[in-house]
């Protein structure tokens, strides 16, 4: 009985979906190990008497990848379709009760205007998860441009704390930045980098009780020349460290009850760590329960050598 030893490609999100897959198939499913081809992710052991049943075999399994990529295709779709279908009537719902607020149509009472504007804010928040899911079926496209450029990165930071400036002062939270001069510029895709930073400052906020702290860092990355590390920090609820990797995960929620008190796509840190390894970045968390956390990410501050400043930079991996 030969062993054969296959190494599959692909993104950081494909192999846990890919597991399940070839674990369902009867594949042996290994962790790639040091010696493994650039870009591989998991490693297959196939055992096979015969060269034909090997090729058997890999034919099995080409067919699975195959199944995982066209499923991926069919769910980006699917989300896209049903989310522009929801936005339209909840878009209509949001300008006719602005227009009752206002008193447009007629006086109404304190108490109706206070219905009103929380029916307001719940479909706001329902846009709001339907545009990270729209955002996350865009990240799932074969290849998706960045276009870096140089720009001041507590720009960034001052616009997403501006956004979140009402709930920051509804929850008391004090907000510092504190960048070094070695990480006043990065070399990235502004729109995704505020969205990153969006996303993370705005879960610090979420998660950090009434008078705690919210504070984002920059500085040179440790033993990477030309890169910068940024962190957000907080003085929140903290995270578990068996849940450190889950919440990066698609769809993912550590508390998945209907109960939870803080709702979500569970999308978030999974498009931002796609936009981070699209600069060839990457983030991580640094957190206990009960104790804060920090997430951190890494990006490029000068312009690569061998990068024309004037074409757009396009990154992607392949599938599975």
């Amino acid at each position: 009985m030969d062993h054969h030893r296959l190494y599959l490609q692909g993104d950081d999100a494909t192999p846990e979906r890919l597991r399940e897959i070839l674990a369902r198939e009867g594949f042996r499913v290994l962790d790639a190990q040091e010696a493994a081809p650039a870009n591989a992710r998991i490693m297959v052991e196939l055992d096979a008497s015969t060269p034909r049943e090997a090729a058997r075999r890999i034919e099995e399994l080409e067919r699975t990848a195959l199944e995982l990529r066209n499923l991926d295709v069919a769910k980006s779709q699917f989300l896209t379709n049903v989310s522009h279908e929801l936005r339209t009537p909840l878009t209509a719902i949001v300008t006719y009760g602005e227009i009752l607020r206002d008193g447009l149509l007629g006086e109404i009472t304190e108490r109706q205007g206070e219905a009103i504007e929380s029916m307001i804010g719940s479909c706001r928040q329902l846009l709001g998860m339907i545009e990270e899911i729209l955002t996350y079926a865009r990240t799932n496209a074969p290849a998706i441009d960045i276009r870096p450029a140089e720009f001041p990165l507590e720009e960034v930071v001052e616009s997403v704390r501006d956004m979140n400036a009402s709930l920051l002062e509804r929850k008391g939270l004090r907000f510092a930045t504190e960048l070094g001069e070695d990480a006043v510029h990065v070399w990235a895709d502004r729109d995704k980098v505020a969205h990153v930073l969006g996303n993370l400052i705005g879960n610090a906020i979420k998660f950090t009780p009434e008078g705690g702290w919210v504070r984002v860092m920059g500085s040179a990355a440790a033993g990477q020349p030309g890169w910068v590390q940024v962190q957000v920090e907080d003085s929140g609820i903290g995270i578990d460290r068996e849940h450190h990797e889950l919440i990066f995960r698609e769809f993912a929620q550590v508390d998945a009850s209907r109960s939870r008190v803080h709702h979500g796509t569970g999308l978030g840190l999974s498009i931002a760590r796609r936009f981070v390894e699209l600069h060839g970045g990457r983030i991580w968390v640094e957190s206990d329960l009960g104790k804060g956390s920090r997430f951190s990410f890494t990006l490029p501050c000068t312009q690569p050598a061998d990068e024309d400043a004037d074409e757009p930079a396009s990154g992607g991996a392949s599938g599975a």
